[in-house]
């Protein structure tokens, strides 16, 4: 035993059946599958549920790209990777690894012309989307939705019509060692109650995303308001990259960052823009926040700054015909989500269970100071160039709390996606993509970065492997 990890006694690397094991058949996990069959490699894709269910099928399904020839077709304006990995590095407040951002940017056109040409997946681009965002992304479409599930499951019908091995309903439990080197030879995976033993020449690579949905891991390393918060997308991300990896002692880093954002948690209902346009208050009918600020702020204050995370949004019906908020409304009524209303303040407040005059006088106060221009006077300030008057019946108060939608924080990695030790060596092939891995995302991230990240470092990883069997490997 190696701290608790078995050794690969009956079986060498050169006995091997797999070039590589890969664990979770997310993007990452499923680009690298791909990759490493095209190259002539021979990988082996586990997944612990019976389909792909971890955070990519929930997500939107925005990747990011640079002058590719989609932008090109639409026109889009020149772009730069010195811009894109500025604003990389001002989104993590300039604490992402340096190396691994260079690595997303300077890749991520040639993994979307690649799923394109090579796995069939179409985008939408051209619009111009907030910053950072910007023209850079590129939206999965298809016949599924959200983009994340079109892009999953494209991806994995593109594996299973290649031969790639795909074994789901499988879990793994345990890394195995090599006695020899101390590194990865291989996994113990458990399926239908049975456990066995699979092993890879060149190691085993973690696609199985972070810990958002392990209430245990969220606790330790964030903290109460993150517990409490409801999960925005898997149930199933249960933090296998810090539980399996534990015995090889790596580098663990940026685990107290996550993402968040607002949802109303009971259905699933997604009041995205909404939190930007109205007041926010508690169920004592007092603001708490600051309107102005990203969602992601604002969802993080809802959990630590009130007692049982819940916070409720008031609009007029001015704010309720925005047509950025269409979404959002359709997403409450599609879920069954309440939302409270009433031809008076009063009337809606005493719906939500909210103290009508108290939220009176909040609604009173906020209207007065935003007419005057002080609407950053106010204690919170609100930050919006131009927030709205909330005074045109009739009146919507929308519940929702702050949500839990990935963690950023994982075994460090290299630009070859190897994990590496608390001495800053490599464990020995061992490896960590997307979520899975740790050093890229600190405190919030670009829109569609992500995705295109576990992209990136799945081909990365697949090449890597590549150069090792073909001796080229530097």
């Amino acid at each position: 035993m190696l701290g608790g990890v078995t050794a690969a006694e009956a079986k060498s690397s050169k006995s091997a059946k797999y070039d590589l094991v890969i664990v979770g058949a997310g993007c990452g996990g499923l680009v690298c599958a791909i990759h490493a069959a095209e190259l002539g490699l021979k990988p082996l894709l586990l997944e612990k549920m019976p389909m792909p269910a971890g955070n990519a099928i929930y997500a939107a399904g925005f990747l990011l790209g640079l002058n590719t020839s989609f932008q090109k077709a639409k026109n889009v304006p020149a772009d730069t990777a010195e811009a894109f990995y500025d604003d990389m590095m001002k989104v993590s407040q300039q604490k992402a690894v340096p190396a691994l951002t260079h690595t997303v940017v300077d890749n991520c056109t040639r993994l979307l012309e690649w799923l394109h040409s090579y796995c069939g997946i179409n985008f939408l681009t051209g619009n111009k989307l907030v910053w950072p965002q910007l023209y850079r992304s590129h939206l999965v479409t298809g016949e599924l939705k959200p983009g994340g599930a079109q892009l999953v499951m494209t991806l994995l019908n593109k594996a299973k019509a290649m031969g790639v091995e795909v074994r789901t309903s499988t879990k793994v439990v345990e890394l195995i060692a090599d006695p020899k080197t101390g590194g990865v030879a291989g996994a113990k995976v458990k399926t239908k109650g049975v456990v066995s033993e699979v092993y890879a020449k060149y190691g085993v690579v973690l696609a199985t995303g972070g810990f958002s949905a392990n209430q245990a891991l969220v606790t330790q390393y964030i903290g109460s308001a993150g517990a409490k918060m409801p999960i925005r997308g898997s149930r199933i991300v249960a933090g296998e990259n810090i539980v399996l990896t534990a015995p090889f002692l790596p580098k663990v880093v940026n685990v107290d960052q996550f993402h968040c954002g607002p949802i109303y948690g009971p259905t699933g209902a997604n009041p995205l823009n909404i939190v930007n346009n109205g007041v926010c208050v508690n169920r004592q009918g007092v603001r708490f926040t600051d309107e102005g600020q990203t969602y992601v702020q604002m969802s993080r204050d809802v959990a630590s700054m009130t007692p049982d995370n819940w916070a409720f949004m008031v609009c007029d019906q001015k704010t309720h015909d925005m047509p950025i908020l269409k979404n959002d409304w359709e997403s409450y009524a599609r879920t069954k989500a309440p939302v409270y209303t009433g031809q008076t303040l009063e009337e809606a407040a005493k719906a939500a269970g909210i103290d009508a005059k108290t939220l009176q006088k909040t609604v009173e106060d906020f209207n007065k100071a935003v007419a005057g221009g002080d609407a950053g006077k106010l204690t919170p300030p609100n930050t919006r160039d131009k927030a709205p008057v909330i005074d045109t019946a009739p009146f919507y108060i929308v519940p929702f709390q702050g949500g839990m939608t990935a963690t950023f924080g994982g075994p460090l990695i290299n630009t070859e996606g190897e994990v590496l030790d608390t001495e800053n060596h490599p464990v020995g092939n061992l490896y960590a993509i997307g979520n899975a891995a740790g050093g890229l995302f600190y405190d919030n991230y670009v829109g569609g970065a992500q995705l295109t990240a576990a992209g990136v470092f799945g081909m990365i990883v697949a090449e890597h492997v590549k150069a090792l069997k073909s001796g080229k490997a530097a």
